[in-house]
């Protein structure tokens, strides 16, 4: 894939035209004789066939047969097919246009190879964007289709007005209401991609410098990454994402030459990860002309994706998704809740690491009363496990860790429904939290009452 952009811009065919504009005609000899001819049939059929056929091709396709004959080339070139590249990689937005670019094939090689970002939408990092590693970052990236570039911005959250409750069912418990007011911070994308950034390098190695945050005097490049296959990986490797949070790639995390050795960069695109990159930042200064200088500060932040059908929620599993969490001191927290399926078996590998269950719990009904009768869904959703697993942390229990696990929302772990007016219909269920002192140092699991709402 590395010849991409080679191809696109290139008029030279594979098979050069004779004068007359007809195709040429290769020798029978030849050794592409065979394919010649099978090209010659092809050619032959009517057009909205070839265009149905095309259709199915990827881009490093469509872009290598314009160099086979002046009538595939035509074809190649037609724009629908391009705009559908375009519109698959932004599957969140409706793009009117392919402005500012001159056409919607343009439009799509001006920012490849970075689509990925568009089309996996959502991004968290191992630290935050202060530098911090226990925190992380969740971030946006989007097209911008008045600029014709792609930006990404952090998803921030803050806890909001809140009140102060007596919990009915237990007096000397407080609770206090939680209202999260989530934004994005669209005025400091820590990301943009401009047009032709790729085509001036045409290197999977080489990182390219933002136009970003230039106010503040900080400067940062974007990489590509190599993913690890399972057989590269190890136990004692540091990766990213965490092996507890699902991922179709993970990266080496790990570097004293802050990513600069080469086995984490990948030789070509066909090496290059599609659900993970990197960040290089610091602090330089000087004018928005000044050359690279010294860097303070330099940092880097890795960032993967989460597959969306972990954090959709659908009828069987209510509860999925990516949720707020309200965390007192630290403020609010990003969550991904993962609901185990219906039959109780897991889709994905387990981690190296799994949260003990909860069965020597028995957690009664301490004080005896009367609760609301206990239905089991007939859609299966009150059933299997549901974790809780940070996507951005504190310093206590930091992002990539479990902060609660659910073992068994159903009846195996139900201890009662609510019937108190704060938490009426809510199903009250056996979990277990997870706690640290702060630098996540003496870790520990505590029996705790999880209660959810299905509506």
């Amino acid at each position: 894939m590395d010849a991409l952009i080679r191809i696109f811009g290139s008029r030279k065919l594979a098979l050069s035209d004779p004068p007359d504009g007809s195709p040429a005609s290769p020798h029978m000899d030849s050794p592409i004789a065979p394919v010649y001819a099978e090209l010659s049939f092809f050619t032959v059929l009517p057009a909205e066939i070839i265009y149905e056929i095309l259709s199915l091709l990827p881009p490093l396709s469509l872009a290598s047969l314009t160099r086979t004959s002046k009538l595939l080339r035509a074809h190649a070139l037609t724009d629908a097919l391009w705009q559908r590249f375009v519109c698959e990689n932004v599957p969140s937005q409706e793009i009117s246009g392919c402005s500012p670019a001159e056409s919607w094939r343009d439009l799509y090689i001006s920012l490849h190879p970075y689509w990925f970002l568009t089309r996996n939408k959502l991004w968290f990092s191992d630290k935050a964007f202060s530098g911090s590693a226990m925190t992380g970052s969740l971030v946006l990236v989007r097209y911008d289709s008045r600029r014709g570039c792609i930006e990404g911005l952090r998803i921030l959250a803050r806890q909001g007005i809140h009140s102060f409750e007596s919990w009915e069912w237990k007096p000397e418990v407080i609770i206090h209401t939680f209202n999260p007011v989530v934004s994005l911070l669209v005025d400091d994308p820590i990301l943009k991609i401009d047009k032709g950034m790729y085509a001036k390098h045409s290197s999977t190695r080489k990182e390219l410098l933002m136009n970003t945050g230039y106010t503040r005097g900080v400067r940062s490049m974007i990489s590509l990454c190599r993913g690890l296959a399972p057989e590269e990986q190890s136990n004692s490797m540091a990766l990213w994402p965490p092996r507890i949070i699902p991922a179709k790639e993970r990266v080496r995390n790990e570097s004293r030459h802050l990513s600069r050795d080469e086995g984490h960069k990948p030789n070509s695109l066909v090496d290059a990860s599609e659900n993970t990159f990197r960040i290089r930042k610091w602090v330089e200064f000087g004018g928005i002309g000044a050359p690279l200088g010294v860097h303070i500060g330099e940092d880097v932040m890795t960032f993967s994706t989460v597959p969306e059908e972990y954090y959709t929620a659908t009828k069987e599993k209510p509860w999925q998704g990516i949720w707020v969490g309200d965390y007192a001191g630290h403020g609010c927290e990003f969550l991904l809740l993962i609901q185990s399926a219906v039959d109780g078996s897991s889709e994905r590998p387990l981690s190296s690491f799994e949260m003990p269950l909860v069965h020597h719990v028995d957690g009664p009904d301490r004080r005896g009363r009367r609760s609301l009768p206990v239905r089991q869904g007939e859609d299966g959703s009150c059933a299997g496990r549901l974790e809780a697993i940070k996507l951005t942390g504190d310093p206590n229990i930091p992002r990539g860790e479990y902060t609660w696990v659910a073992e068994d929302i159903g009846l195996g772990g139900l201890v009662r429904i609510a019937d108190e007016k704060m938490f009426r219909g809510a199903r009250v269920v056996k979990s277990l939290g997870h706690i640290a002192a702060e630098g996540f140092r003496d870790g520990e699991h505590i029996y705790v009452e999880g209660q959810g709402h299905n509506n």
